[in-house]
């Protein structure tokens, strides 16, 4: 895994001047005027920034000399994987305020991670015979090299702030505004992480592989051990009728996830076998079998949501996610079954197929094959048309979000009138009003609240009583909480499924009230609370002395 690379003396010059180069488009890019002033669409704005972050960092992980042909193809392919990605994401932005990177930027940080080693072996080997063990170690070798390379960009920035600090102190002013300013500091970092990460590869030997598997060991156990009392405890609520307090498919995922990267860590690919000891050997090749269930569950709990609702671009990356998960996990159960505990022989086959199968995924949903935003908009419509869709504002503003085809269909909905009433009618903004007065509970053996305190326009946090969606409960009451022989007003209100409440106090001065005091009250559980919350309804407390009166139930 941790084997040197060659690399040729004249890739440290090629990478510091993309590095510079780097550094100069990531600030301009990310500059706001600069975007505006520009005259890029939305559909470009983004791409300068894309093609700095990802192209530059490549040929840092690619590069070893300026003349290998395979290399400059591998780098052109990345270009146009980066075009294509940022094009695709940005088709339907019409300027630059609607363009978002976000999303382009996480796909292309995944396609990368998986696809770099697949080019670095190529370019090792110069064949398409690939060796897993060996592309294993560049998955482990390329991220462990990432973070290090970030560190030194990191530190470096660092040094250039202090050396600022103290060049100002001595009163070299322009030397001080130098290192100060944005493109020296993008250039320490973008200059630190590439030239950091090509020395890293050359110098260095990150012999980490069996320190890796043997912590891997310990929590691939811990995870199956989670797993036999999860499905254990799945039977028990099963026959014993207690509803299950979620789905939980999001939790699923990454336990499966998890699982498979510990798995591989463990056992690599399967050449130099790893086996536990003979009495757990037989419960971890169960607990692999024992995934299959996770995998269904994750599904299932997907398809639930799904028929409750409709698809949505969240649940179409999940239900792939999972449906991956499923066919690697299944993958693997058939080895077990197979070969029993010769399964991992297999492992590098399967890998290689899924990690092939995985990059391929990633191309399809992000291309016309598999366009998540049409796959998305057909169900909603479909999910109105039976019913399980509800019309509001909320509607109107997802299939706006779902570019030119979401905004058709919302024209279209808006021709009919009770729908049309529906989509400009907001949840939010004319949400019905309650009266304070209706809401707040007036405590036992306490003075009516006066007069003059519910004619005030302004009660801070009165929202919280009076509004529909919140599910806040209010109490008032009168109290000399400062022991001044005048009664001020008391007002509390506490969350639902909160283990505290807060309380505001006011005092009346010169026939105006206004707020002394805030108190909260926390409790180690929600029951603790409305035990608490039950003795100030009956009008049981003490006053505690503080600066201000603490209210205490007792």
């Amino acid at each position: 895994m941790g084997q040197q690379e060659p690399i040729s003396r004249y890739a440290y010059i090629v990478v510091a001047l993309f590095a510079i180069l780097q550094s100069v488009i990531i600030l301009y890019s990310t500059d706001y005027t600069v975007r505006q002033e520009s005259g890029l669409s939305g559909q470009f704005i983004y791409l300068p920034l894309l093609l700095a972050v990802f192209v530059p960092s490549a040929i840092s992980y690619l590069i070893t000399n300026a003349k290998s042909a395979i290399f400059y193809l591998n780098i052109l392919i990345i270009i146009l994987l980066t075009i294509w990605i940022s094009l695709w994401h940005a088709r339907h932005s019409e300027s630059s305020t609607d363009a978002s990177p976000f999303i382009a930027f996480t796909t292309l940080i995944v396609l990368l991670f998986f696809l770099l080693p697949w080019m670095q072996m190529r370019q090792l080997e110069k064949t398409w015979k690939i060796d897993y063990a060996c592309l294993m170690g560049f998955y482990i070798k390329n991220t462990l090299l990432g973070i290090f390379a970030s560190a030194i960009g990191g530190l470096l920035v660092t040094l250039i702030l202090l050396a600022n600090f103290l060049f100002k102190i001595v009163n070299l002013s322009s030397l001080s505004q130098l290192l100060s300013n944005d493109l020296t500091l993008w250039a320490g970092f973008t200059l630190g992480f590439n030239i950091g990460l090509i020395f890293l590869r050359s110098t260095f030997e990150l012999q980490f592989g069996k320190f890796i598997s043997y912590i891997a060991r310990f929590f691939l156990i811990i995870l199956h051990i989670i797993a036999i009392v999860f499905v254990i405890g799945f039977i028990f609520s099963y026959f014993t009728g207690m509803n299950a307090t979620g789905l939980g498919s999001a939790a699923m995922l990454w336990f499966l996830i998890l699982n498979i990267i510990l798995i591989n860590l463990v056992y690599g690919n399967g050449t130099q076998p790893y086996q536990f000891s003979a009495w757990l050997n037989p419960f971890v090749l169960f607990s692999v079998l024992l995934l299959n269930f996770f995998s269904l569950l994750s599904i299932y709990g997907i398809l639930i949501r799904v028929n409750q609702y409709s698809w949505s671009i969240e649940r179409l990356y999940a239900f792939t996610i999972a449906l991956f998960l499923a066919i690697i996990i299944f993958a693997y159960s058939i080895a077990v079954l197979r070969k029993r505990t010769h399964w991992i022989f297999s492992l590098g086959t399967i890998n290689k197929f899924g990690l092939l199968g995985l990059i391929g995924t990633i191309l399809v949903i992000n291309s016309p094959i598999a366009d998540f935003k049409r796959i998305t908009l057909n169900s909603i419509l479909s999910g109105i048309d039976n019913g399980k869709i509800k019309v509001d504002s909320m509607l109107a503003y997802d299939l706006d979000e779902l570019g030119p085809n979401g905004q058709q269909a919302l024209k279209k909905l808006k021709s009919n009138p009770e729908y049309k009433k529906l989509l400009e009618h907001s949840s939010y903004g004319d949400e019905p009003k309650k009266s304070l007065e209706d809401v707040l509970v007036l405590a036992k053996n306490s003075a009516e609240l006066p007069k003059s305190w519910w004619d005030m326009e302004d009660k801070e946090h009165e929202y919280y009583c009076i509004s529909l969606y919140h599910s806040y409960n209010c109490l008032g009451f009168m109290a000399d909480a400062n022991q001044d022989g005048q009664d001020d007003v008391v007002m509390c209100y506490a969350s639902e499924d909160s283990g505290s409440f807060d309380c505001i106090i006011w005092q009346e001065k010169h026939d105006t009230w206004s707020i002394v005091d805030r108190q909260a009250n926390h409790y180690q559980s929600v029951e603790e609370r409305d035990q608490a919350w039950q003795k100030l309804l009956d009008g049981q407390f003490n006053l505690k002395p503080k600066e201000w009166r603490q209210i205490i139930p007792q």
